[in-house]
This record gives C-alpha cells, sequence and structure tokens, in this order.
C-alpha cells in the first residue's frame, strides 16, 4: 500500500464531476487526467489528493467530493491574487508533493514563486515556448498576408497575434523550468528541451492512462469503413490540416472513393465576414483541388463518439508540425487502428516505423499519401501494424504500472 501523502494537483481544467456539482459544461478534454486520478484512486487510496483548478466563477470554492478535495479560483483574477490564493491554500494543505500539470499557464510559475520548488513535480504535456517555433505549419508569411481576414483583424486574432499569446505563454513555461526541481515527462523530445532551459532538472518518465473506452474496444478491418481517414486536432495550423489536403488528391487518384472524417466543426463553411485566416487557407486549398465532397467535419465528439471514429476508420493521421506524445496517437495505438503520422517531437517514441505505425517527414505531402494508400492496398499490413500497436500501447498505457510509477515518483520527491 505504501505510505499516507498529502498530494496538490494544479490543473487547468475543472473536473466533470465538480462541473455536475456546480451546474457548469464538463470539458471535453483531459480526460488523461481524469484516468490519472482514477488509477491512482484504485491503487492508492492512501493518497489524499486536493486538486486546484480554476473556472469561470466569481468566488473561491472547497468542495470536498468522493474522498477527495477540489479547489476552485475564479480563472479572472489577478496575477497578485492569485499568487496570495495558492499561498494560502499551500499554508493550510501543507503538502507532501505538488504535481503541476501544465507548464504554460501563470498559476503554475506563481505556485512555484509563492510556495517554493522542493517538493514540486511539473508534467510536460506539450512545449508552447518550443511549438511557438513552428506555428504557422510552415505556411510562408505572403501566404498569411494574402489569407489574412478582416475578422481577425478587427478581433486581434491574426495568426501572427495568435502566434504571439503563445509566445507570452512560453515565457511562463520557460521561467518555471529554469526554477524546477523535478519534472516527469514521456518522450526524449520533452526531455531534451527540459535539459536545454535546466541542465539540473531530476527528469522522471512516466506514461499516461486514457479513457476507459479504448481499452475495451478492438479495430477489426472487416467492420471499418474501408478508404477512410479519420483527423482529429485540426483547429491551428501546428496540427497539418493543410499538409494533409496537400496529400488529399494524391491519394484521390489512387482511391477515388476515399473519405475523410475530421473531428471538430466546419470553420470553412462560415459566411466571410467571420471567417479566421487559417480557416481561410483551407477554403482555398480545397476549393482548388476540389475535395471538398470527401470531407466531413464531425464537430466536437464525446469518448464514445472518438473511439467509434478510430473503430469505423481504416487509417488514423497525425500530420502534426510538431508534437511531444499525441494522446490521439495513442488512444489509436490502444484501439489497434493503422497509424500514419509525421516523424516530428517525440513521435518516434511512440512509433517504430513499419512495425506500430508509419512515420513521413511533415512537409512531404506524397509520402504521407503514399504511407496511406500502403495501408488501404494491404489487408496484411494493416492487420500487423494493429495488432503491433495495441500491443504496444497496452503495454505502455498499463494503469497499474502507471500508477505505480507516480506513486513511486511522489515517494522520491517527499524523501
Amino acid at each position: 500500500m505504501g505510505k499516507e501523502m498529502k498530494v496538490v494537483w494544479l490543473v487547468n481544467i475543472a473536473f466533470p464531476e465538480i462541473c455536475r456539482e456546480l451546474g457548469l459544461p464538463e470539458p471535453v478534454i483531459g480526460g488523461w487526467l481524469y484516468s490519472y486520478k482514477n488509477a491512482l484512486k484504485e491503487f492508492y487510496p492512501q493518497l489524499k489528493l486536493y486538486i486546484i483548478s480554476p473556472y469561470e466563477g466569481i468566488e473561491i470554492k472547497c468542495i470536498e467530493y468522493d474522498k477527495y478535495v477540489y479547489y476552485m479560483i475564479p480563472s479572472a483574477v489577478s496575477q497578485n491574487d492569485m499568487d496570495k490564493i495558492l499561498f494560502d491554500i499551500n499554508n493550510k494543505i501543507n503538502p507532501d508533493v505538488v504535481h503541476i500539470h501544465g507548464s504554460e499557464f501563470y498559476h503554475s510559475l506563481s505556485y512555484i514563486n509563492t510556495c517554493g520548488a522542493n517538493n514540486a513535480l511539473l508534467s510536460i504535456q506539450g512545449l508552447i515556448s518550443i511549438y511557438t517555433l513552428y506555428y504557422y505549419g510552415g505556411i510562408k508569411n505572403k501566404v498569411i498576408d494574402k489569407y489574412t481576414t478582416l475578422r481577425d483583424i478587427l478581433k486581434r486574432d491574426t495568426l501572427k497575434h495568435q502566434r504571439e499569446k503563445f509566445r507570452q505563454k512560453g515565457t511562463y513555461e520557460i521561467a518555471l523550468i529554469k526554477k524546477m526541481k523535478n519534472i516527469v515527462g514521456r518522450t526524449s523530445w520533452d526531455y531534451s528541451n527540459c535539459w536545454a532551459i535546466n541542465p539540473d532538472i531530476r527528469y522522471f518518465k512516466c506514461e499516461e492512462a486514457l479513457r476507459d473506452s479504448f481499452y475495451t474496444n478492438k479495430w477489426d478491418i472487416s467492420k471499418c469503413r474501408k478508404h477512410s481517414i479519420f483527423l482529429s486536432q485540426v483547429y491551428y495550423p501546428i496540427k497539418g490540416l493543410h499538409k494533409f489536403l496537400e496529400a488529399l488528391p494524391v491519394i484521390l487518384k489512387q482511391y477515388p472513393d476515399v473519405q475523410v472524417y475530421v473531428a471538430g466543426d466546419d470553420l470553412t463553411s462560415k459566411p466571410a465576414y467571420k471567417q479566421s485566416t487559417y480557416w481561410n487557407y483551407l477554403n482555398s486549398i480545397i476549393d482548388k483541388s476540389c475535395v471538398r465532397s470527401h470531407l466531413h467535419f464531425l464537430g466536437t465528439l464525446s469518448e464514445k463518439e472518438m473511439v467509434r471514429q478510430y473503430l469505423s476508420a481504416h487509417v488514423f493521421v497525425c500530420p502534426s508540425i510538431i508534437e511531444n506524445s499525441s494522446n490521439s496517437v495513442c488512444e489509436a495505438q490502444l484501439i489497434g487502428t493503422p497509424v500514419v503520422a509525421s516523424y516530428v517531437g517525440g513521435m518516434m517514441d511512440l512509433i517504430e516505423d513499419q512495425k506500430s505505425g508509419l512515420l513521413y517527414r511533415f512537409e512531404e505531402a506524397a509520402m504521407l499519401a503514399y504511407k496511406i494508400c500502403s495501408i488501404f492496398e494491404s489487408d496484411n499490413l494493416a492487420y500487423k501494424l494493429s495488432v503491433n500497436e495495441r500491443e504496444v500501447a497496452m503495454k505502455r498505457h498499463d494503469r497499474k504500472a502507471i500508477a505505480d510509477s507516480l506513486y513511486n515518483i511522489y515517494t522520491q520527491i517527499n524523501n
């Protein structure tokens, strides 16, 4: 069982159970956090967990729910007030370990500035300070200028403004990593970048637990939609939808019946005065290549709806310009959907090419098209990838192993 510990989690989203208690909309992101929590609760019930998160409210709330304590802080509080609130909560709890999830938020830096880093652990999801360098996704400045919309200019929400917001958050991230003593990550990419910022960090590796449905469903080539492709996370250039659209006409020459299913709203259908720069650019690609009839935007998907798309797809594609460890790729692998992904960031730690997925350089649209078509062409290849992916992912995302690893990390920090 191990010894009792008081552990604070500082997160950026309100947990679904507390949203239900407060009558707030439940978040559709952060599923790995809930699974992390459930794994610890199942295997290490002696941990006393305190979860601090911002929310869209006007007063600080402290709610005890199912043996855990949740502190809800209004997201609109000033930085000075945030410093004081976190200092007071920390003194009240006197935690053995503080686990910060999310490196780019002011409240993460605030906690370390006000309470110190000796017993703190920072989880690396992505690194926004690095992502900033790739924000335009290879789109040239003259193209960005050409497709910049009036809507974005008036709202100060052009790609350049968006990139600047990333850069500003990146300054919090770099300042935080410089102060940290303990960091937990998942890939050689996040380790090397954190090491470059702070070579004195103590680095731990711990994988993430995923949502329940991804463990219990299994892809079957006889039941999928043949020649269908599924993509997720496509709202901004880093996620690479524009690069995929360059490959799509090449795929259609070989397989004219291809259908592409995309998680998220169809922002290309908005009227011109509501159109964003990036989606205006995507519209131009879609129209020039005449692929609109092959694209299906699915809106926001629940856990079960995501599972259905993975099961239905012949191929899952992750065309990102940069990633650390894509949860979407991990979900697809856990279900066994054949994966094609760009060789960027931490992807080499998730995928062994030709064994647990197929990799390509993100700039290479022809190579992306070829990799997808090779899966369409060979059921044997699709089956081999599916079996290997699932075997690798089941081991990587084993909940007991993850709970053991995280508890051992907490114990080392608390000693």
